[in-house]
């Protein structure tokens, strides 16, 4: 079948799909909106309907050509002409006919497709042809997108320059050399794990960014020999690269170190800046509409409409920093009425780190299995089971002894002899003279590893430690680069692990570590991204799906509401309207809650993908599901009586809401749809806000904060909901 007659055989599904929708709507504009939904959720699917199938078939349709100025102008037909345009829509006819009579859709899809950062593509080149004197306006939005690309490649050249001088690195020296830049630059003069420090923390977050980029450029440019490093390898590398700097001598000068170290430094700050351009500059232009451009001669400046006071984005990171302060109030509750509190945790002078670690542990096991509905145990790839809890605590764990035995004792160091080198130098040899390796990075064979932390799994079944358990948690925390080589040949857009959700790396025959990446990362983030992005095709998330919906239905059951889960209407005219996730009925008031789970996301970028993916088709879940449950009340006998509603439910008052496990977008109507935060939804049921705030691990008691003064009232929980009030002590 040529490409042609595929074209037309999916354009005639997109025909289809306008008429049955124009029929039932009677509104052009509705039913073009559900064509562009329909192609924005990947449909129609059929053999050989790939997505550049699909974006030339909506585009060719006939509805276009009677479609008003008012349906182009619509969010979702932007979307679906930003998603055509990055999947190589280079319709010239289209673009002409858009730019003379909705030029903002156009420049919207161009936006959101990111297409002028591929400027030798045939999508940009059709662009280009019909830009003319006649519109001065999308000449200028021309001129900007091509700045912003010009400027994006000079970042690229000066990187490809820098990479150039590093090329004979190898991935170890590499992995060798960050650690060395990481003590050099980013050691905090005091470091409290009490206190979560946002600047201290983006800025680590920038260059971990940078650090896990470029070892993914090294994955790809260096030859396989790199990945069969064993012990002579390893120390040919230490001997030439480490050794000559920590150990200088009349015969050994560490300039080539030193040389070697500044070139890295310059490398970092780099990537750094283009990531700093595109994740701000770039991406505000592309994913946020009240963005606008100037220029002042030949300078561009991007800046918003209204400068509120403080961004939805910022202000949804400090939401993210009060729910951390929550999970951990949480987790000292129950520590407290607990026999714990009065135990010691391993030896006297590791056992306020020990404890840390253990609460710091319950506070991630908590989220993971509220939040995101985890199970005790979890399939790896091989089928073995691992332990959660433990495998959390094994990492808080690592992050106390790295912080104990490196970064504590190099800070002292620092103190004393003010200069970095000396400092690191003392460590190691430190190390060496008491048989513990204190060098820049550690490396160890897993089953060396797996002996060191087999006490870690200490039970009643084991109580010496089970080494299959300890092998597991290592398996769980390991991102092995030979395997993650092989995946980005065969998948190369593949979501690949960031360095803190999997931050062991498993180089020939051994495992690696950076002291400062193990002693202060967000262990967290860590996990739920280890599970829910990097695992996020593990076998066990449909059931982890149902936890979620079943833990927060029992939340509304304990406030008196009636609940129904995965509840399945009556299939009407060959129409499905799928499975609703959680019907609650208090009084007159019935909730419709669509819920979606995720990961967390660090870019403007994924949070709009988000947006316009996610939440966008959650959207369209709920407006037919609502539709199906009033007309299962006015039929459905036993949804009636478990729901214990009074026949009819003529009175009623329906509220549809979209309940997602992450923060972006949170409070925000999508679709006409609520999207509030589960999380939000955990503290408001439970009475908690009062955890938002403060720190019961340096406090006492935090100050009272009733949500209810009057006790449980619908009405009062949804207005708390609709208003966003469990934020607005922050």
């Amino acid at each position: 079948m040529t490409f042609i007659t595929t074209v037309e055989q999916c354009r005639q599904a997109y025909e289809k799909c306008f008429q049955a929708n124009l029929k039932a709507t009677g509104s052009h504009k509705l039913a073009a909106e559900a064509c562009a939904h329909f192609y924005l959720n990947g449909k129609p699917v059929k053999n050989g309907y790939t997505d550049q199938v699909r974006s030339n078939a909506l585009w060719d349709c006939s509805f276009w050509e009677t479609a008003s100025e008012t349906n182009y102008a619509s969010d979702v037909i932007s979307f679906a002409l930003g998603r055509s345009l990055h999947q190589g829509l280079a319709d010239g006819k289209l673009f002409q006919h858009l730019l003379e009579t909705e030029p903002e859709t156009l420049k919207r899809g161009i936006r959101y497709s990111q297409v002028f950062l591929q400027p030798d593509s045939q999508t940009w080149s059709g662009i280009l042809s019909i830009a003319n004197d006649k519109n001065s306006d999308f000449l200028q939005f021309i001129e900007v997108c091509q700045l912003l690309c010009k400027e994006l490649h000079q970042h690229h050249n000066l990187i490809f320059d820098l990479q150039k001088q590093l090329d004979e690195v190898t991935i170890f020296e590499y992995l060798l050399y960050g650690s060395l830049f990481t003590f050099q630059n980013l050691v905090p003069r005091r470091f409290d794990l009490h206190h979560v420090n946002e600047d201290r923390d983006m800025i680590h977050q920038s260059v971990w960014d940078a650090l896990g980029e470029l070892l993914i450029w090294k994955l790809k440019s260096r030859p396989e020999n790199d990945l069969r490093l064993n012990e002579r390898f390893l120390a040919k590398s230490l001997k030439q690269h480490l050794m000559p700097l920590l150990l200088p001598g009349e015969e050994r000068p560490p300039l080539r170190s030193l040389e070697t170290l500044e070139q890295f430094g310059k490398l970092i700050a780099a990537v750094v800046k283009k990531n700093d351009f595109l994740h701000g500059t770039i991406y505000e232009f592309c994913f946020d509409d009240d963005y606008r451009y100037r220029f002042d001669g030949n300078h561009l400046t991007i800046y918003p409409i209204d400068i509120p006071a403080e961004s939805d984005w910022d202000f949804n990171g400090r939401k993210l920093s009060a729910l951390h302060s929550y999970w951990l109030n949480r987790a000292v509750l129950d520590y407290l009425q607990s026999d714990l509190s009065n135990q010691q945790f391993g030896l006297p002078e590791n056992n306020d780190f020990n404890r840390l670690a253990y609460l710091k542990a319950c506070q991630v096991y908590l989220q993971l299995d509220e939040v995101f509905g985890l199970d005790s145990e979890i399939a790896l790839p091989n089928g073995t089971q691992v332990d959660l809890f433990k495998a959390i605590h094994s990492l808080e764990l690592m992050t106390a002894f790295f912080n104990v035995s490196y970064i504590a004792k190099f800070q002292k160091n620092l103190q004393e002899s003010g200069n970095w080198i000396a400092a690191l130098s003392h460590l190691m040899l430190e190390g060496i003279a008491t048989g513990e390796n204190r060098f820049p990075l550690t490396w160890a064979e897993p089953s060396e590893k797996a002996e060191r932390i087999k006490s870690w799994t200490v039970s009643e079944q084991c109580p010496g430690g089970d080494i299959k358990a300890a092998k597991a948690i290592l398996e769980f925390w390991t991102n092995d680069l030979k395997k993650l080589k092989v995946n980005l040949i065969r998948v190369p857009d593949m979501p690949t692990p960031e360095l803190n959700e999997q931050p062991i790396i498993q180089l020939g025959i051994y495992g690696i570590q950076l002291p400062w990446l193990m002693a202060s990362q967000n262990n967290s983030t860590a996990a739920v991204n280890n599970l829910r992005r990097i695992g996020c095709r593990r076998k066990d998330r449909r059931d982890e799906t149902h936890r979620i919906e079943a833990r927060l239905g029992d939340l509304f059951r304990s406030r008196g509401f009636a609940v129904i889960q995965a509840y399945q209407p009556e299939v009407i005219d060959d129409f499905d309207p799928g499975e609703v996730d959680l019907i609650c009925y208090q009084g007159i008031h019935l909730f419709i809650l669509e819920v979606k789970s995720t990961y967390l996301r660090k870019t403007k970028k994924e949070a709009w993908i988000h947006r316009t993916s996610t939440l966008r088709k959650a959207a369209q879940q709920l407006h037919r599901k609502q539709i199906a449950v009033r007309h299962a009340i006015e039929s459905d006998e036993t949804l009636l009586s478990n729901l214990q509603l009074p026949s009819g439910g003529k009175k009623l008052r329906i509220h549809a809401w979209i309940v997602d496990t992450s923060i972006e977008h949170d409070q925000e109507m999508v679709e006409g749809y609520l999207k509030v935060s589960l999380e939000g939804l955990i503290v408001i049921l439970r009475n908690d806000r009062h955890l938002l705030s403060g720190n019961l691990l340096l406090e006492e008691s935090l100050p009272e904060d009733d949500l209810f003064p009057d006790g449980f009232t619908v009405q009062r929980f949804i207005e708390i909901v609709e208003n966003g009030e469990v934020w607005k002590i922050l």
